[in-house]
């Protein structure tokens, strides 16, 4: 039976095992971290993952000492380091509170266990497939994908974290009186309906300005205007100014310059919202152009087709999926913008429906604002959440509709 055990010991500690039983454990580690996070779990599990852990990674790197292998002693230190991880428990507070004016934000100790773990384990993969990566063309493989597994896994779970923390708090709030009514008691009871239809109407009112400008820019400096010229760089240069600046800046301008024309009025946030979304449909139009193939003009040209006639029968048909999903991208960020409108648009209650463009109007995102002011004053919260709720949900459904428009085309 010893030799069969022996054999069995064996077997346990190979090459293969050795190399691979760290990265296993470094990968369910991060996972169980993941499936804890946000949640007050046991410290003893805590614990027990790290002694586990980290003790198995010493013992096979001692096992390669012993054998007289090539001792990685990054792992080695890497496991050492995970030993001294036990002491976090006993040094964190239970919570650790940051008061921002009356909002007291907390963070638990289970959530910031639970993200130690996480980054615990990806580091271990990091290690450990920094080692397989000098073993052979198929290690090399399996670690580039596991690399991009990773990546692509860690945005896809904090996505899912903020949507999921979002609608856990804000489901609640989400009612028939709290979408259709007007906002009372300063948002402590009542909707947000004036808010939805003013964030609509913003939204409407930037796409009728930005989209058209940003198309026609767009067209004229790939199309038209020679890659080289001196104009087409100050209109780049122009442009990346646009992106880079900013959007409290561009509020300050639309309330320098439209507010003593427009008044703070729809008109008014519509013009700062376009301008703000301009560089982003420029510049995904551009890509949009340029990929589609050359011959596709010079088949329209030899034709006897127009400039005007190749682009707009050639051209643009094959990049208005591009074109869309640029357009879509600009407008969810104007849903989301505070800054640039809170000067030049919205009121915060009193408003109502706007019923010409010249009338101030309310948004989601600056009601949500100013809930957030109101919390310890007023019994907002929930109310804040489901706020924040609704424009999440506005700013998917522009992104579900601009992927039906683009597969439409594009099909």
């Amino acid at each position: 039976m010893g030799t069969y055990l022996d054999d069995d010991l064996s077997e346990i500690f190979t090459e293969f095992t050795l190399r691979k039983t760290p990265l296993y454990f470094s990968i369910i580690l991060s996972l169980i971290g993941g499936f804890l996070l946000s949640t007050n779990f046991s410290l003893i599990l805590f614990n027990l993952g790290i002694l586990i852990f980290s003790s198995i990674l010493i013992i096979m790197q001692i096992y390669r000492f012993i054998e007289n292998k090539k001792i990685i002693f990054k792992q080695l230190i890497f496991g050492l380091i995970i030993l001294m991880f036990l002491y976090i428990p006993l040094i964190l507070p239970n919570q650790l509170s940051i008061p921002i004016d009356n909002i007291d934000a907390g963070i638990g100790k289970g959530f910031l266990l639970s993200l130690f773990l996480v980054l615990i384990g990806l580091f271990g993969v990091y290690i450990n497939l920094s080692n397989l990566d000098k073993q052979n063309k198929k290690a090399k493989q399996a670690s580039a994908y596991l690399y991009l597994s990773f990546a692509i896994l860690t945005v896809l779970f904090v996505l899912f974290l903020i949507i999921g923390f979002i609608v856990y708090n804000g489901a609640g709030a989400i009612t028939w009186e709290f979408i259709t009514q007007d906002i009372q008691n300063m948002g402590a009871s009542g909707g947000v309906f004036p808010a939805i239809i003013g964030t609509l109407l913003l939204g409407l009112g930037t796409a009728l300005i930005s989209v058209p400008l940003g198309v026609g820019t767009a067209i004229f400096l790939k199309e038209y205007a020679g890659s080289q010229s001196k104009l087409v760089r100050v209109i780049r240069t122009s442009i990346n100014v646009l992106n880079a600046t900013p959007s409290i800046v561009h509020g300050l301008f639309g309330l320098a310059l439209f507010v003593p024309l427009f008044g703070v009025s729809l008109l008014t946030g519509s013009l700062v919202l376009g301008f703000l979304t301009l560089p982003i449909i420029i510049r995904s139009t551009e890509e949009a152009l340029e990929s589609v193939p050359k011959d596709i003009r010079d088949a329209s040209f030899a034709m006897g087709a127009t400039r005007w006639q190749t682009i707009r029968n050639a051209v643009l048909p094959p990049a208005l999926p591009g074109i869309v999903t640029g357009a879509v991208l600009g407008l969810g960020r104007a849903f989301g913008e505070t800054a640039p409108i809170m000067f030049t648009a919205v009121i915060f209650s009193g408003g109502g429906i706007p019923t010409s463009v010249f009338d101030s109007v309310n948004a989601l995102s600056y009601h949500l604002l100013e809930l957030t002011r109101l919390i310890g004053y007023k019994d907002v919260t929930q109310k804040a959440w489901g706020t924040a709720l609704l424009l999440l949900l506005i700013v998917l459904a522009m992104n579900f509709l601009g992927i039906r428009i683009r597969k439409k085309y594009r099909t």
